[in-house]
């Protein structure tokens, strides 16, 4: 038996055709019927299924997504605690990133006009 289906992928529609072969479609319908497993949100920046890097005092990450707009520090800067490291504007909106401790920034990991996603580290301090 042959059934027909129309499958959008990207926005872009397809036919398919399907040919049943020993019941294998009874098997499709029973498994779409069951509970859809959650899968873990995509890492924005590349889409890819990695975690952000986990958080620790010396490396400040990106609270949200968004376009960095000004750095304000460069390695070997001394930095006191709640200074302004970076701006990231996000929703038309702009964002102080400040420094959680007072330190020295070791890296820079992003410059202006990059894209970061949530949870990507921006600046490391030492």
């Amino acid at each position: 038996m042959k059934r027909h289906f129309q499958v959008t992928v990207n926005g872009e529609t397809f036919s398919v055709e399907v040919e049943e072969v020993g019941g294998a479609l009874d098997h499709l319908r029973s498994a779409m019927k069951a509970p859809v497993k959650k899968t873990p949100p995509l890492y924005q920046a590349g889409l890819s299924p990695r975690p952000p890097l986990p958080q620790d005092n010396r490396t400040v990450t990106s609270p949200l997504p968004g376009t960095v707009v000004e750095v304000r520090v460069k390695p070997g800067q001394k930095v006191a605690a709640g200074q302004v490291l970076l701006i990231i504007e996000a929703m038309k909106m702009e964002n102080e990133i400040q420094a959680p401790a007072g330190g020295v920034v070791q890296e820079v990991l992003v410059q202006t006009g990059s894209n970061v996603a949530s949870g990507q580290p921006l600046v490391r301090l030492g």
